[in-house]
């Protein structure tokens, strides 16, 4: 018989067991609040719960679909990322970001959780698009990599989780269920506002429409990187089943409906879509969006023949969006090969990319 996941578990499900070993219902809702505690690890941390109990709970429940394969730190300790193994043996990445109070801001501390392992989108320019789709991730697997940073920024001494975004490896609303399922425990359970979470899309419009209705609302990121569809149809293949023109008018629609602002995001590539016209394009396209600007300037990758812009280029690009709403996404993590998709292609299988764009065969990582 296979292991409920404690973290996901309906609180029904939770009350049916724990009263099945004969102890009285609010036992289960002590162990739901102690699932969320950093400091709890495994079953036997849950000191509310009578021995006995941990150790019966312990062979029906699994306390977390995730262990941490590997970590690392960049920018001082405030940049944790984590390479989660599941079950099955395959890894995915998440990353914490502590960001501290300054005038005007609240601290905060964000996670960038993966839905998918690898992605099947396949933009030439990300790490994680090279490694090809192997799987969706489950609803338990996303909501235990936001439990696992969470210990992870606990033991740096720093504090809760406030911010969730799904950023990480793969494409959210690919693996829709998921995605819905995982946001609705981490707004009902972790108590984590949908004002403070982002959903990031390549462009799954059909999906777009359908979350608008799920009345749970996060914020949401479209993934642009292009302003033109000739140019978006080489860096989001995605593009060419929806193009700029059904994409826009969905992100519009996904703000119309939830009342949410929406973001554009774009990873800056030097020489790529640093071009004057590029920025004059996406400046039309928020403007007409009403949207928030992400501007990220790419991340280097090894055996990529593109990485980031040089200064005076990007310079002229931000200047080109004056009068906008943007932001300039630091490219934090990239010390410390915690840049999307770079920790895993380090330990797993990699593609390359040949000059033409299009990728080779998964190679086997070299023996350790």
């Amino acid at each position: 018989m296979s292991q409920i996941p404690v973290s996901t578990a309906a609180a029904e499900t939770l009350t049916d067991v724990v009263t099945g070993h004969g102890a009285s219902a609010f036992r289960a809702a002590q162990l739901r609040r102690a699932v969320w505690q950093p400091f709890v690890v495994t079953m036997d941390d849950i000191h509310q719960l009578p021995a006995g109990l941990r150790g019966a709970l312990a062979n029906e429940l699994q306390f977390s679909t995730v262990t941490v394969a590997a970590e690392t730190e960049a920018d001082a300790g405030r940049t944790v990322k984590l390479l989660c193994r599941l079950d099955d043996g395959q890894t995915v990445e998440t990353v914490a970001m502590e960001t501290p109070a300054r005038e005007g801001s609240r601290r905060r501390a964000t996670v960038c959780v993966s839905s998918q392992v690898g992605c099947a989108v396949g933009c030439p320019f990300c790490a994680t698009g090279r490694m090809g789709l192997l799987r969706s991730c489950t609803a338990a697997e996303v909501v235990d990599q936001v439990r696992a940073a969470s210990g992870a920024l606990h033991r740096r001494g720093l504090g809760p989780v406030t911010h969730v975004v799904y950023m990480g490896m793969g494409e959210p609303l690919a693996a829709y269920d998921t995605t819905i399922a995982s946001l609705r425990v981490l707004v009902a359970d972790a108590g984590i506002s949908a004002r403070r979470i982002t959903v990031s899309t390549s462009g799954v419009v059909p999906a777009i429409h359908r979350l608008a209705q799920e009345g749970i609302a996060p914020t949401l990121a479209i993934s642009l990187h292009a302003s033109s569809d000739e140019l978006r149809d080489r860096l989001v293949p995605l593009n060419r089943a929806h193009p700029l023109a059904s994409l826009i008018e969905a992100g519009m629609g996904y703000a119309r409906q939830t009342g949410r602002r929406l973001t554009f995001e774009w990873c800056l590539i030097g020489g790529v879509n640093d071009s004057m016209e590029q920025a004059r394009g996406l400046r039309d396209l928020a403007a007409r969006a009403h949207a928030h600007v992400n501007v990220i300037p790419m991340n280097h990758i090894d055996d990529s023949p593109w990485g980031p812009p040089d200064r005076r280029a990007e310079r002229a690009f931000l200047g080109q969006l004056d009068g906008m709403v943007v932001t300039v996404r630091d490219t934090r993590g990239a010390d410390g090969e915690a840049a999307c998709g770079q920790l895993r292609a380090a330990l797993e299988q990699r593609r390359s990319l040949r000059p033409d764009g299009t990728l080779s065969p998964p190679r086997r990582a070299a023996a350790v």
